[in-house]
């Protein structure tokens, strides 16, 4: 009977820290929210994915420690520009030119090339968000989540 109560008492805590949490995300005036939260310039600095139960962090290559995601507003519409380095030195550059998002309230939409992508996303902090989706890892299909960092 002590354990049960117990581990309703640490639900009920784990509950209430993780609305106090979204509750100081909601009302910070430094953590913006929607589409003026994401405009300006992110670096790409972290991939995480699970293994298991376990949380794992992606050693990342030289070039991709320069990857750029950059969001700006045109005329009333929010385009995205995702930027790439490749090479020996990491000296090549590749852009995705400007792209037509839509930013929702836990996904941003937009078409890259001839590919339709549905990207989830979580905000962590006023300057750190990530991307979430599922793509093979080490020979298993994984949950991943790239870190972008503001600039």
């Amino acid at each position: 009977m002590k354990k049960l109560i117990a581990l309703i008492l640490l639900l009920l805590m784990m509950n209430c820290h993780s609305q106090q949490k979204n509750k100081l995300l909601a009302n910070n005036p430094k953590v913006k929210t929607g589409i003026e939260y994401f405009l300006g310039n992110w670096k790409f600095v972290e991939k995480n994915y699970n293994d298991g139960a376990e949380k794992k962090i992606y050693t990342l290559h030289e070039c991709m420690k320069l990857y750029t995601w950059k969001f700006e507003r045109i005329n009333d519409e929010i385009y995205l520009t995702k930027n790439y380095f490749t090479g020996k030195d990491c000296s090549m550059k590749s852009s995705s030119g400007k792209i037509l998002v839509k930013i929702d309230e836990n996904s941003i939409s937009y078409t890259d090339v001839d590919l339709f992508r549905n990207e989830k996303y979580k905000i962590i902090s006023h300057n750190k968000f990530v991307i979430i989706y599922s793509d093979i890892l080490n020979g298993k299909v994984r949950e991943i989540e790239d870190v972008y960092e503001r600039q």
